[in-house]
């Protein structure tokens, strides 16, 4: 992982099965019945829009129409069209990795130098300009670029806060008017002065609280915005009345401001009141089938500004992108469609707009914070930058691009699954209710981590927390307070924390479920205290943990499993056995298993959790052995599984973890069931590892967690163990770990398989043993012959 703190990725400031999916509210069904975009779709419609832009570049002049934009005020604005595509290509360029948009390119490199050589005085080009730059090294030539922008932004802006289009006062021959000003050009001009902020340079904590002052000065008493400042709402349909645009450039504009001027970490909240009739007003107001591409924009920011997942009813994310691909021409293009003012009709603005709003929004969650609250201002949400504080460090620091966001306990589990740790602040007992604590477990049981941050150091709220990870784990499990070996204090080899060890932890054997923090970490994130390394490190090891070293998943690639588009054709009982010991401590990833083999290969496969004195190997031909830790097996159920393998069963047994004291376990549990007999390694041909069963797929190459290949080394060939008895395997046996795999997170500390790997091994393991077992393979629910 890069560890380079000198420039600038930029993110903006920016029962199981109904639990985890849930009943759609009547509202949401009703307004929006389309289901989102893949990932891949997103990304692919992002690059058909790269392509477009990347074909329409000239020579000298890059994206101009001319050698200067003329908008529909009259105004010359040289330079603004290029600046914003080269932003929107740049981040495409980072956040996907895409080789054809690296900034040595040539095509790229003539973008660059044309973009850094404007000089100019114009607001938007300024803004463009700065958010382009801060997307490159911090080399001497870019930082004058920026340095430059600062001085012009910082001398243009109005006493009263705002900006208009132009401002020859820059140099020196033209005295600004106070109200001589729009609040698009203020919401740019805020955006440009935020990118060089970030940047690195200095910005006044003065000007920061203009911006805010003149936000709030005129804000309608609805919670609008409209273009220009007046003390009553303009009549309907006039250019100056578009709420629909200007309150979202309002309410991001506040959470800009409001990131460097509420730097205080309360432990009660203090509701700010415009952003709430902001917020109050969208929620009912939100329209993402508006082909105005400006206003969708808009919409985004907001959502990755405040960080809420749903407008209203709906995943802002989800039905933008679905309105964007809808809306996206045959040549990658989107026509800007902009109604003004300022009014804007150009496909190439339009594009760069449509790639900003789909490629930001994608960007990774590394952290969902959970509203447990009715209100915006909760006791969930004291210090409402917290989050955004830490994920814009960590982009900046791992040059990575992340997003945050902020999901409701009201919504199904599934909506919380795309981010691997759910964050939960307060400092008073939340008093989840019972359905509210069953969708925590829930979100354990399906691979996710809690972490937990008392605010004001808490004792109430920490001794909360514990029952609840205590009930959430269950009474096998312990609540602990970590040692300073914990991988959350030494992942990172350059950094050793200089405080004794205050987190506590749940774990299941094989990984943490449950995290507290008794000390108020979450204090230093709101505050911006960079120089309290321990709590922006410590954080960034939880990350490191949560993802296994691995790159995380789009906000697209969510750990839930689409159902299956036909009918399962063939069917397979699995019996999970029970015994004395830890055979259970991954819940979900055999039943997740069960839906990915209906939805990808059309098996419907039914787990059950069973005795080993209840196996029958005509009805359940597969039975599964895993666990953590030691473990014994009794001489009644020896003999057991010994007469159910005899009969045609096969056993798949997996030490989850991988750990060694559950493999070794199982070696002397493994000399009683066949005695005299050794398991001997699965041959390269293996049909298991070929695909060469029913549904099969190649699994003769493999990957290996990040965790195992720095204990173990390099290797890509799986490495299963078996007994082979009368030419079939009756027993198969791993020691790295496939189970944690079946859930598709990749969870540091866990010596196994990656996902994609475990999940093809499995299989073709069912294939196998359907393959084997003519009674348990089924189509259309007669046997196979």
């Amino acid at each position: 992982m890069k560890r380079r703190r000198s420039w600038i990725l930029m993110g903006l400031a920016v029962a199981l099965t109904t639990t985890l999916r849930g009943p759609m509210t009547q509202a949401a069904t009703d307004d929006w019945q389309v289901p989102p975009p893949t990932g891949a779709q997103v990304v692919a419609a992002i690059k058909h829009g790269a392509d477009f832009l990347q074909q329409q570049q000239k020579p000298e002049i890059c994206w101009e129409p001319g050698r200067h934009s003329i908008t529909a005020s009259g105004y010359q604005e040289r330079g603004g069209e290029s600046a914003l595509v080269l932003e929107a290509l740049l981040y495409a360029g980072q956040s996907l990795h895409l080789p054809e948009l690296n900034i040595f390119s040539p095509q790229m490199q003539a973008a660059i130098k044309y973009v850094a050589s404007i000089k100019t005085h114009d607001t938007y080009v300024a803004s463009f300009q700065a958010n382009a730059m801060a997307l490159l090294p911090p080399k001497r030539e870019y930082m004058q670029v920026l340095h430059r922008d600062r001085k012009f932004l910082a001398a243009s802006i109005s006493r009263g806060g705002g900006y208009s289009y132009r401002w020859p006062g820059a140099d020196g021959q033209t005295v600004r008017q106070r109200g001589d000003w729009d609040n698009s050009n203020t919401q740019y001009g805020v955006l440009g002065m935020w990118a060089c902020g970030y940047a690195g340079l200095h910005i006044p904590l003065s000007y920061w609280q203009r911006v805010g002052e003149h936000w709030r000065r005129y804000q309608y008493p609805d919670g609008t915005w409209g273009y220009n400042g007046h003390l009553h709402r303009p009549a309907a349909g006039s250019e100056s009345s578009r709420p629909d645009s200007m309150t979202p450039a309002g309410l991001a504009s506040l959470f800009i401001a409001d990131e460097f001027t509420h730097t205080a970490a309360p432990i009660e909240p203090v509701p700010d009141q415009n952003i709430r009739r902001g917020l109050n007003w969208l929620m009912k107001n939100f329209h993402p089938d508006n082909t105005d591409i400006y206003v969708l924009y808009g919409y985004a920011r907001v959502g990755l500004a405040c960080g809420l997942q749903n407008f209203g009813d709906r995943n802002w994310y989800n039905v933008l992108a679905s309105e964007l691909l809808t809306l996206q021409g045959h040549r990658g293009d989107w026509h800007a469609g902009i109604v003004g003012p300022p009014q804007v009709d150009s496909d190439i603005i339009g594009t760069a707009y449509a790639m900003l709003v789909l490629d930001r929004g994608l960007n990774p969650i590394v952290f969902n914070k959970l509203q447990y609250g009715t209100h915006y201002y909760g006791q969930w949400n004291a210090r409402p930058r917290d989050d955004a504080n830490l994920t814009s460090w960590m982009s900046r620091t791992f040059e990575t691009p992340l997003n945050w966001q902020v999901v409701n306990i009201a919504s199904p589990v599934s909506d919380w699954l795309d981010s691997p740790i759910l964050y939960i602040a307060g400092h008073q007992d939340p008093h989840f209710s019972s359905s509210q604590l069953a969708k925590l477990k829930a979100y354990v049981g399906a691979g996710g981590i809690i972490f937990s941050n008392s605010d004001g150091g808490s004792k109430v709220f920490t001794k909360a927390m514990a029952g609840y990870a205590q009930a959430v784990a269950g009474p096998q499990y312990r609540v602990v307070k970590l040692p300073p070996t914990s991988p959350l204090y030494t992942l990172q080899p350059w950094f050793h924390s200089q405080r004794p060890p205050w987190l506590l932890a749940v774990s299941n054997g094989a990984r943490y479920l449950w995290i507290i923090s008794p000390r108020d970490m979450a204090a230093t994130w709101q505050r911006r205290l960079f120089g309290i390394k321990e709590d922006w490190e410590i954080a960034a090891n939880l990350y490191f943990y949560a993802t296994g070293k691995a790159p995380l998943a789009n906000r697209l690639q969510s750990l839930v499993v689409a159902p299956p588009a036909a009918q399962p054709k063939l069917a397979i009982h699995v019996a999970h056995l029970k015994f004395k010991g830890n055979w259970n401590p991954e819940p979900g990833a055999w039943p997740r298993m069960a839906q990915l083999a209906a939805a990808d290969f059309g098996t419907a496969m039914t787990v059950r959790n069973q005795s080993i004195l209840t196996l029958n190997a005509h009805t359940t031909p597969l039975a599964v052995l895993g666990g953590v830790g030691t473990f014994r097996l009794t001489p009644e159920q020896i003999a057991h599984l010994r007469a159910y393998l005899n009969k045609g069963g096969t056993l798949l047994v997996d030490s989850i973890g991988g750990g060694p004291a559950f493999t070794a376990a199982f070696q002397a549990v493994q000399t009683e069931l066949y005695p005299g007999t050794l398991m001997r390694q699965l041959p390269d041909h293996s049909r298991i590892y070929t695909g060469r069963v029913p549904n099969g797929v190649d699994a003769s190459v493999v990957h290996y967690r990040k965790y195992y290949v720095e204990k173990n080394g390099v290797k890509s060939d799986p490495d299963l163990m078996g007994i082979k008895r009368h030419g079939r395997w009756v027993l198969l046996f791993s020691s790295e770990d496939i189970t944690s795999g079946l859930l598709g997170t990749n969870t540091w500390g866990i010596a196994g398989y990656m996902p994609t790997s475990a999940q093809k091994l499995v299989r073709n393991m069912l294939g196998y043993v359907m393959a084997e077992h003519a009674p348990a393979l089924q189509v259309k629910g007669k046997a196979a012959k």
